[in-house]
């Protein structure tokens, strides 16, 4: 995924405290959209976060780390829980299944039902 510009990373932002989180994938032309089906599953069992409490500063720092660590990911998610912020890299999956194998394959704890909204624990 490419670096994002400052107005996608607020938007970002935005999104996790108004909404309790975001995912965002790639096009082939580098344009980011957000997906509305499929299953978001992280790419790694790392965990990449900052507490809620810091600063929009500290969260555009993680995004664009996140981005540039795992840069052939063609999509990136974030919530919050317990006052801490996630970022992970990720891979929408089409097939439920394929996509609760996939996770379980990388260590997840859940992954996230994009059309329903809601988290499915593993």
């Amino acid at each position: 995924m490419d670096t994002l510009t400052t107005p996608a990373v607020e938007s970002l932002y935005d999104e996790l405290f108004l909404n309790g989180g975001f995912t965002i994938t790639s096009r082939p032309d580098g344009s980011a959209y957000v997906p509305n089906d499929g299953y978001a599953v992280s790419l790694t069992p790392t965990q990449h976060t900052i507490p809620a409490t810091a600063s929009f500063d500290a969260f555009a720092d993680l995004v664009r780390s996140v981005t540039a660590r795992y840069g052939a990911a063609n999509g990136l998610g974030g919530w919050m829980s317990d006052g801490v912020i996630y970022v992970d890299p990720v891979e929408i999956i089409p097939d439920q299944q394929a996509a609760i194998l996939a996770g379980k394959g990388r260590e997840q704890l859940a992954i996230f039902d994009l059309a329903a909204g809601i988290e499915i624990t593993l």
